[in-house]
């Protein structure tokens, strides 16, 4: 595998008396909440700030985005994701819909979500029915091209098989933008059925 002109060559080799995680004074270094409400709730935010710096990056060098292109994708997907799954544990129980901490299709999710909302609200249909309409295409879209979260990840998969991409080329600032405002509905969802459910949310 040949290196690309970005690649650049450092006189580094490992050592032995170097380690990966390496404990530092507080706040010198990056906290690791102990709590899993505040470690979720970061989690959200950490993937999809990763997904906004390495798109930023590749758009700005189209040589780099060639790199960047998988992990963007990978970040933006699992902040999605873990975002999904975080409302169906904070309200799902209410209406008797179990939280899913297996599965990783988005449409899923995404469709457990709907029905909490519908029970929450005490409505078949949604207040922003166009915008419920919008976020069921782009939830789709993002599960068809990247399904269980594993085409930009791996190249092959757990049978060795190649792992065939249903895009070429992808316009990274509209991925960004579009996911900006996924996460901005989502959020306000989560405020909506937080004031009219009482229901605390993640740590802030």
């Amino acid at each position: 595998m040949e290196a690309d002109d970005s690649t650049t060559h450092q006189s580094m080799w490992p050592s032995r008396f170097e380690t990966p995680f390496v404990e530092t004074r507080p706040f010198q270094g990056a906290w690791a909440a102990k709590r899993t409400d505040e470690r979720l709730y970061r989690m959200i935010r950490g993937f999809h700030e990763a997904g906004d710096l390495l798109a930023t990056e590749g758009a700005g060098d189209a040589r780099r985005a060639q790199n960047l292109l998988y992990p963007a994708i990978f970040n933006y997907r699992q902040s999605l994701e873990l975002h999904l799954k975080y409302l169906l544990m904070a309200y799902g129980p209410l209406v008797g819909e179990k939280p899913d901490f297996q599965n990783h299709g988005l449409r899923g999710l995404w469709g457990k979500c709907k029905r909490v909302i519908s029970c929450l609200e005490g409505r078949p249909e949604p207040s922003d029915p166009d915008a419920f309409r919008a976020v069921d295409a782009q939830i789709a879209e993002f599960d068809a091209t990247d399904p269980g979260s594993y085409s930009f990840r791996f190249a092959h998969n757990t049978k060795g098989d190649a792992i065939d991409l249903t895009i070429s080329e992808i316009n990274l600032p509209n991925l960004r933008t579009v996911m900006a405002s996924l996460h901005n509905f989502l959020e306000c969802i989560d405020l909506h059925l937080h004031c009219g459910c009482g229901v605390p949310r993640c740590a802030h």
